[in-house]
């Protein structure tokens, strides 16, 4: 009968149907060069390694080629052919963070012309394989590299990390490099590329790189530097490294039922506003777009933000952030891209979560979005009733600048103010210079404040005590009688207070 499936068709004969050597051409399309590494890294991970260190061979600040080194496991003749196989699956443990059987080859490939891999398993000969995308694109075709070259890559390999086991990926022709003439505009590009990758897997990894011990460093070697480089440690980022919530009894866990049987545990987190710390902004300046999901897999995290439906994405929801961890989700409730920074929620998990509640019946979903609003409004209006102010220039760390424009903000066309040190009579600590729009501490104190050699940006509490003070006197054009009673206040008390530190510490010796 016609318009029916043919379920029960008559089968006259069966063929195989092999992909076509053109799909190799979009074979991770969708990754960048930090994606690709922290899909390299998964694998070292999954091979059990501890230490990981991403190399970036350069000639005059042009990326030739990467490397991924790691003290894992390493792999045999068989264990190499399987992993250089587009689309093998092997028997994944639980908590393996692979999954599709392409990892490696769509990171690799995605981003250079030439992917080869020296690996060395206990008990086994060193091997090394290579797949070139041109000629891969025609037949699946894989070189086997000569033993002796295996031999000599795991000599460097246990060099680079004292290891008798491990594996090299490398990437020749890497696509993501400088192409223009200007070698100081080269130089800047690399520094952009390997910070952005830095950042990038201290994101990802920040929980096996802190709760695991895992250390990833990462190295630039320029081809024609004789003197050997110092690997760089990236250290972890915790989007949730916050001291105190933003809102009263968060974070708080709300359950997402779904399927009967099922559920999903949402612990809902509330940052505290105007907040400027790494952990905020992830390297990625403003916090805006980071709201949303965090989901986990074996500690590495998959999913860097974004609601997926559940709700939409607003300034004032700028504080919320949530995280999903619970591996049995991943696969159908929640499927992942091969690339690893892509999901998608099931709609019946989607629907759950808008239904969450907690334990208590007290707070749902839609009752942390208000009060995630909630405490950002509360922060704008407060922001709000602080009137513009002088900016701070010379004398204060970059740190302490950016920290203090996160509170304040500052008036448009007056010069800025400098906090530094020279030398003023005995007994007195500071003086307003205003028309340098500075003010001067006596050096007189230094030592007594900063017992180490100083510099330009030292004292910071001090400086940031003083410019708090005084930053009032310096917005208008003239020192009026009420900002002369204020410095004279200022001296005669802090002008005692120096005196008596002084004494204090002579009693401490």
């Amino acid at each position: 009968m016609t318009g029916q499936s043919g379920t029960y068709a008559k089968v006259i004969d069966r063929i195989i149907l092999p992909p076509d050597p053109g799909l190799i051409a979009s074979l991770g399309s969708n990754h960048t060069l930090d994606s690709a590494i922290g899909d390299l890294i998964d694998n070292c991970l999954d091979a059990e390694a501890t230490v990981v260190r991403v190399r970036f061979l350069t000639r005059r600040y042009r990326l030739r080629a990467l490397s991924v080194l790691d003290n894992g496991c390493g792999m045999d003749s068989t264990q190499i052919n399987d992993a250089m196989t587009i689309g093998r699956r092997r028997q994944y443990a639980p908590g393996s963070l692979g999954n599709f059987g392409l990892g490696l080859k769509a990171a690799a490939l995605g981003c250079a012309d030439t992917l080869t891999v020296w690996s060395h398993a206990t008990g086994a000969t060193p091997v090394g394989r290579r797949l070139h995308k041109q000629s891969l694109s025609q037949d699946f075709g894989c070189d086997i590299l000569a033993t002796d070259s295996a031999i000599t890559e795991a000599k460097l390999l246990d060099g680079a990390l004292v290891s008798q086991t491990g594996t090299a990926v490398v990437l020749d022709a890497v696509r993501a490099t400088y192409r223009g003439t200007s070698d100081l505009e080269a130089q800047t590009f690399l520094d952009t590329t390997v910070e952005r990758v830095r950042l990038h897997l201290g994101l990802i990894f920040h929980r096996w790189i802190s709760r695991r011990g895992l250390r990833i460093e990462i190295e630039v070697v320029e081809e024609t530097d004789t003197e050997r480089s110092v690997p760089m440690r990236v250290h972890p980022m915790d989007p949730f490294a916050y001291r105190s919530s933003g809102y009263p009894g968060y974070p708080r866990t709300l359950i997402a039922s779904f399927e009967d049987t099922r559920s999903a545990k949402l612990e809902c987190h509330i940052w505290p506003a105007r907040n400027d710390v790494a952990g905020f902004r992830l390297g990625k300046g403003s916090g805006d777009a980071l709201q949303g999901f965090y989901v986990y897999r074996a500690d590495r995290l998959l999913q860097i933000g974004g609601w997926d439906s559940a709700t939409t994405s607003r300034p004032e929801r700028r504080l919320a952030r949530v995280v999903i961890d619970d591996d049995s989700l991943i696969g159908d409730a929640i499927t992942i891209n091969p690339e690893k920074h892509g999901i998608r929620f099931s709609p019946a998990l989607l629907h759950a979560i808008n239904n969450a509640i907690s334990a208590d019946m007290a707070t749902t979903f839609d009752d942390y979005i208000a009060n995630a609003e909630e405490a950002y409004r509360t922060a704008r209006r407060r922001s709000r009733t602080r009137k513009p102010t002088v900016r701070p220039d010379k004398g204060f760390s970059p740190k302490l600048r950016k920290a203090i424009a996160g509170e304040l903000d500052f008036i448009e066309g007056v010069d800025p103010i400098e906090v530094r040190w020279r030398t003023l009579p005995l007994g007195e600590f500071f003086d307003i210079g205003f028309r340098e729009r500075t003010v001067w501490l006596n050096s007189r104190y230094r030592e007594l404040i900063v017992p180490s050699r100083g510099g330009l940006n030292d004292a910071p509490l001090v400086k940031a005590l003083v410019y708090l003070l005084t930053r009032d006197v310096f917005e208008g054009e003239y020192l009026g009688s009420r900002d002369r009673d204020n410095i004279a206040l200022w001296r005669a008390v802090l002008e005692t207070a120096i005196q008596e530190e002084e004494l204090w510490r002579d009693r401490q010796e």
